[in-house]
């Protein structure tokens, strides 16, 4: 039988706001939309496009297409939180997809889950290089990060072990903007 001190546990180490940092939310969004504007795509890639057929799709943003863009970004990212947690001696019964708010109004279908996870070391310094992001770290311990989209704080989160206790809502810090930014889920 094994020990306490060996029996798979998850710690939330941090709860925090996309949206908290004002500053850094905004610097984001916009780094989003630049980025996504076939005007600031490099020549490699504008050419990838062209050979691929699709020239038409390297037509600049117009100030409408930064506002839509603008503003999906921050309808997924407003009330949504990132979740870190530390997770120790994981067995065959962890799975990221178990990490869930469950709705008591919604039909179980509409349950937030996980979403965009990175694993991280011990420390939350830096991303655990997994060669496939299926696979769980060879680590004892490790730290999890993933977005919970639509946030109830009235509503427990729920892990492959059962419910989780959180700490109070912070604003993310720097170091996950870097490590694990925000992906947006694919509006297609």
């Amino acid at each position: 039988m094994p020990s306490q001190q060996n029996s798979p546990s998850i710690e939330v180490v941090g709860l925090y706001s996309l949206s908290g940092n004002h500053v850094e939310y905004t610097r984001f969004i916009q780094e989003q939309v630049a980025s996504h504007d076939p005007a600031n795509f490099t020549e490699e890639l504008k050419a990838l496009f062209r050979r691929l057929g699709r020239g038409d799709d390297l037509r600049p943003f117009t100030d409408e297409d930064r506002m839509e863009l603008e503003a999906d970004f921050r309808y997924h990212m407003v009330a949504a939180v990132v979740v870190e947690a530390l997770v120790s001696h994981a067995d065959g019964n962890f799975n990221v997809g178990g990490f869930v708010q469950p709705d008591p109004s919604k039909p179980e279908s509409l349950w937030q889950v996980a979403w965009n996870e990175k694993f991280l070391t011990i420390d939350g310094e830096a991303l655990l290089d997994e060669r496939r992001p299926s696979d769980l770290p060879d680590a004892v311990q490790f730290r999890i990060a993933f977005v919970i989209h639509f946030w109830k704080p009235d509503l427990p989160l729920h892990s492959s072990y059962g419910a989780l206790s959180l700490p109070p809502i912070q604003p993310l810090p720097e170091r996950l903007w870097r490590l694990a930014p925000y992906e947006r889920p694919d509006p297609g």
